[in-house]
């Protein structure tokens, strides 16, 4: 054996069987990342191409302007995309109707037509930071139209003529043809996945509320600081849901009929959190011998499906409305909790309301996963777009008033049993 041998035995080998596999893996993975932006491209150059070419047929005076709305329209998902076409073409429409008022109102008065549209850019532009979403991006749209047909009717000289309502018409036309080419191409080759990746996000965040909730009270539980990270990171989660339930709107008209469950199941997300956030915060300046007795107290009544052991995305998503209705059965039985002492008392109040947030939220996961008209029958009422916007501030009000009412019931039938 020659001194060489040893050198290269220690060399490691790799099977040539092993490189094509990693090569394979190498290959899956850029086409993951690859073949959704090369679809989008293509639906993309298909929609502008097919409003181009209905444009230019109709010979209309400026058929750029179709190509240009789809290819603003065009969004890499399909709700999003639907959502954005319909408020751009209710943004053009209102802008259209506004230039042509403004100019009925003011025919040979350039002064006091300019005013008015300073002053109906500035109402748009409020509107837009009033609402959210596409619905400021369609009052923003109201606002820009109108100064783009003003534009082309002032001309040269900056007087006002009398080809105003035909400017209006083409450009409304032009407009809506390349929304209608872009809503066509898009949902005749994208099925749509706002619900179900929604679905998701709404179980996992369900779990993780469930397992934080619990964990504050059990011995192991994680440190206070760990907590509060968490909930933060759960807090920022349930604000950036607002986009995906736009896009779900978008796609589905049955969740857009009963929009104002998911409305109220964000509001339940964000009401567990302050639910789990008292109770956290209340513990940690309780001495400890009183702390670890009242926190085992409530992790008694706590069932095992809510535990961080059993809490995981795809229970909630396998049974929703199960899971919704033991939130609300704890909360009960930790109303009927006897207190003796005002801690106590604290704890169980601010748990059962963090169920009943966890409650709504469930309802809202079920109507994702299952038939709306099985999960929520009775017709919703009808919410402005800008009330999603306010779920951050008020997310608590209506798990709250549930648990008021909740509470009222329980105490009024434990009275009536007592004069009994």
């Amino acid at each position: 054996m020659t001194t060489d041998e040893p050198s290269r035995m220690s060399l490691p080998r790799f099977p040539e069987r092993q490189v094509r596999v990693l090569d394979l893996e190498r290959l899956n993975r850029m086409a993951a990342g690859t073949v959704p932006a090369l679809l989008f491209g293509l639906r993309l150059w298909a929609s502008v191409c097919l409003a181009l070419y209905i444009a230019f047929w109709l010979e209309l005076d400026s058929p750029f302007w179709a190509g240009t709305s789809a290819a603003i329209v065009c969004q890499p998902q399909l709700g999003a995309a639907l959502r954005k076409g319909w408020f751009r073409m209710i943004g053009t429409l209102v802008g259209a109707i506004a230039i042509v008022v403004l100019t009925a109102c003011f025919p040979q008065d350039r002064a006091s037509f300019l005013l008015g549209l300073a002053l109906w850019g500035a109402a748009c532009a409020f509107v837009a930071t009033l609402v959210r979403n596409f619905a400021g991006y369609g009052a923003a749209l109201a606002g820009y139209t109108a100064a783009i047909i003003a534009s082309d009717q002032l001309g040269a000289i900056g007087g006002v003529h009398g080809d105003v309502f035909m400017l209006a018409v083409t450009r409304a036309s032009e407009t809506s043809i390349g929304i209608v080419c872009a809503g066509v191409v898009l949902a005749g080759t994208d099925l749509g996945s706002a619900r179900r990746r929604l679905a998701t996000l709404f179980a996992d965040l369900e779990a993780r509320i469930a397992a934080g909730l619990t964990g504050t009270f059990a011995p192991t539980g994680p440190e206070p600081s760990t907590t509060r990270s968490m909930r933060r990171a759960l807090v920022q989660r349930a604000i950036a849901l607002d986009p995906m339930i736009d896009e779900t709107l978008g796609e589905s008209a049955q969740i857009r009929y009963h929009s104002s469950v998911l409305e109220r199941a964000v509001e339940g997300l964000f009401a567990a959190l302050a639910g789990w956030r008292t109770a956290a915060n209340h513990l940690v300046e309780l001495p400890s011998a009183e702390s670890r007795q009242d926190a085992a107290i409530i992790l008694q009544i706590l069932p095992l499906e809510l535990r961080s052991t059993n809490a995981e995305p795809s229970r909630w998503i396998a049974d929703p409305t199960g899971l919704g209705r033991l939130c609300e059965t704890t909360a009960r039985r930790l109303i009927e909790l006897p207190s003796r002492t005002p801690s106590l008392r604290l704890l169980a109040d601010q748990t059962a309301e963090a169920l009943v947030g966890m409650s709504l939220a469930a309802k809202g996961l079920a109507l994702l996963v299952a038939a709306p008209r099985s999960t929520c029958p009775a017709p919703p009422q009808c919410h402005p777009p800008a009330r999603r916007g306010l779920a951050a501030s008020s997310g608590q009000c209506s798990a709250r008033i549930r648990y008021g009412l909740l509470r009222r019931v329980v105490l009024d039938r434990h009275r009536l049993a007592g004069r009994r």
